[in-house]
């Protein structure tokens, strides 16, 4: 009797199956790397004079990092706004944490990451610190 092919045939292997490898956790160099592009994105789309100002001739187109700037002294210094709903003046207070920021920005310091810092020490006290110590240089000749 031949062997004929019709018989019970045994199940198919299992196909192998690849899974992907877990993706690695990212490397500190990743992240500065990603830090850097972004920044410089950040850079690029801040030069972008996109945004209307008001000015003394007229309004003039100005730069999105202008007009952020602008803004972030409208909100340190305080402004007044009408309400929409109300149809009455608004006073929005200055904003002490702008002030701070704008503060430090301007002498050339980044702000504080870490909010867990001294909180005593209030803006008015910073600002009195810093011109002391500008004025005791001044007096020293340095």
């Amino acid at each position: 009797m031949p062997k004929d092919n019709e018989g019970p045939k045994p199940p198919p292997k299992p196909k192998k199956r690849i899974t992907p490898a877990a993706p690695k956790a990212p490397t500190i160099s990743d992240k500065a790397r990603a830090g850097k592009l972004l920044s410089g994105h950040l850079r690029m789309i801040a030069q972008e004079e996109t945004e209307f100002v008001a000015g003394p001739d007229g309004d003039k187109m100005a730069t999105k990092a202008e007009s952020l700037a602008r803004l972030m002294f409208k909100i340190a210094l305080g402004y007044e706004e009408v309400d929409v709903k109300t149809g009455k003046n608004k006073v929005i207070k200055p904003s002490a944490g702008m002030i701070a920021l704008i503060f430090d920005r301007m002498e050339g310091r980044a702000p504080a990451a870490n909010e867990n810092l001294d909180k005593s020490r209030t803006v008015p006290n910073k600002v009195s610190d810093e011109n002391k110590k500008i004025l005791n240089d001044l007096a020293q000749g340095k």
